[in-house]
């Protein structure tokens, strides 16, 4: 491949890496530069998918989060590591989105830097649930041992991967979670 080639795919992950941070100011650039110049297959603890019922009370599944491990080690995404201990946080409740995934992916690299882990990234994955049972958003954040945040994403109805679910259930949440995974990890 061309010196030229490598140079501009750099530039426009860097660019694309800045953009995003500034769309979530819970990344931290240099973690997310770090995690995006990767060129080999990183370590990850996935702790148990938080599904977060109203008015706020987090219900940690283990059996999400082994289909999480499942669907990293088939698509060979990662090398996960289930952990079993869950992620301890006061919930945020916000009418803005943002407000909440930023106070989730803060208390979330706060506990990875307090308690460390022993692979290269660690990965929570949160389904908000709406009042009815169906899922309103659906959050992921990627910390690096350091407890900075990586990687992260949100979606809800307003996006491509929750338009095709249309999801039901806590279960059809994990079904978006994998193809945001696999839209920003695939690249």
């Amino acid at each position: 491949m061309p010196l030229v080639n490598i140079v501009s795919r750099s530039s426009i992950v860097l660019v694309v890496a800045l953009l995003l941070s500034g769309c979530y100011p819970y990344i931290s650039p240099e973690a997310s530069k770090e995690f995006n110049a990767r060129a080999v297959p990183f370590s990850v603890s996935v702790y148990p998918v938080n599904v977060i019922k109203p008015p706020g009370t987090i219900h940690p599944s283990i059996r999400l989060a082994e289909k999480v491990v499942t669907f990293l080690e088939t698509e060979e995404l990662a090398k996960p590591v289930l952990v079993k201990e869950r992620v301890r946080y006061d919930f945020v409740f916000s009418s803005n989105q943002t407000k909440i995934v930023a106070s989730s992916a803060k208390a979330f690299a706060a506990q990875v830097r307090e308690a460390g882990i022993g692979t290269d990234y660690a990965l929570l994955v949160e389904i908000m649930l709406l009042p009815n049972g169906e899922p309103g958003g659906v959050h992921y954040y990627l910390s690096d041992a350091e407890g900075e945040i990586a990687d992260g994403s949100f979606t809800n109805d307003h996006w491509d991967e929750f338009k095709a679910v249309q999801p039901k259930t806590a279960e059809d949440g994990y079904e978006i979670a994998i193809r945001m995974l696999r839209r920003t990890w695939e690249e």
